[in-house]
């Protein structure tokens, strides 16, 4: 295996899904290699939304294949996503406002049974990136500003590939 292949973390051939009417993604090819930052770009309606639902399994494709590390995958749910190391943050919020925010992210972890040793982990890690996060605030009291770190740090509590742990 050369260099460039063992950098590869996911890879996406002929990626296409419609909808009634729509023609949302159209063989679309994409390589993010370890290392890397990409922006998705494109209007309202380019397909963006549906290609990384499609990458998180919220969305079957039509057709096209998914390589994660090199391996192809069938990627059916996030759950999966989230075990392959693949994580998203969404433009809108999917957060309960009668909850804590230890609350809000617990729903959403696999292995959140300590709800102490999670506080303390939302608080080391909203800390480390410079986000950082009461545990105990209920969602409803929070800015949109605020809203938006739960979910980055959702996203990091998760242990995503190619972001650094410290």
């Amino acid at each position: 295996m050369t260099n460039h292949q063992s950098n590869k973390l996911l890879e996406l051939r002929g990626m296409t899904k419609s909808f009634p009417g729509v023609l949302a993604n159209d063989n679309v090819d994409l390589l993010l290699e370890s290392g890397e930052i990409h922006a998705l770009l494109g209007e309202n309606g380019a397909g963006k939304s549906t290609l990384v639902k499609m990458i998180y399994g919220i969305l079957k494709a039509d057709k096209g294949d998914i390589k994660w590390q090199g391996e192809a995958v069938t990627i059916s749910n996030p759950a999966m996503a989230r075990r392959l190391g693949i994580a998203m943050v969404f433009q809108h919020f999917s957060l309960f406002d009668s909850l804590s925010v230890t609350e809000n992210i617990a729903l959403s972890m696999e292995d959140a049974k300590d709800m102490t040793a999670l506080k303390q982990r939302i608080i080391e890690v909203s800390n480390r990136y410079g986000l950082p996060l009461d545990p105990d605030r209920h969602v409803y009291t929070l800015s949109v500003g605020e809203r938006q770190r739960i979910e980055i740090i959702r996203c990091l509590l998760t242990r995503p590939k190619n972001v650094s742990h410290g």
